[in-house]
């Protein structure tokens, strides 16, 4: 398991992210795509738009968006430090939300005062459990 730094640049869908990473002296990654590990959202790209598949994975992707801004501190967590097979790492991101959003949600990891957007992802029902 290791633990980095991270600024979240931009969400491009419900369970994928793209960030800064620090990995400490000075040396940072930029722009790096990290899937959220152990859960999936539905398809946004490459499916019909308005198809339920469609709905429900921008219904994800919109939430995850009104949770993470653009600049955004994180922490990272990574498994394995590498990458699946279209080329982002898996991760558990931590991230601070309001305490609203986490009303009637239950399970939820906690690092210091950040939260698992994995699992807030899951407690809300907008993602499945998933395993690569």
């Amino acid at each position: 398991m290791y633990q980095y730094k991270a600024i979240i640049q931009k969400v491009i869908d419900g369970d994928t992210l793209e960030i800064d990473i620090d990995l400490g002296l000075s040396i940072w990654v930029k722009s790096e795509k990290i899937r959220l590990l152990g859960i999936n959202t539905p398809e946004v790209f490459g499916v019909k738009k308005g198809s339920p598949e469609w709905e429900i994975g921008n219904r994800a992707s919109e939430f995850v968006k009104k949770l993470v801004h653009e600049n955004q501190e994180a922490t990272v967590e990574t498994f394995r430090d590498k990458k699946e097979k279209f080329g982002r790492y898996l991760a558990n991101v931590y991230i601070r939300i309001k305490p609203e959003e986490l009303v009637g949600l239950s399970d939820i990891r906690v690092h210091g005062d950040c939260y698992c957007l994995n699992d807030i992802l899951i407690g809300k029902g907008l993602a499945e459990k998933y395993m690569v």
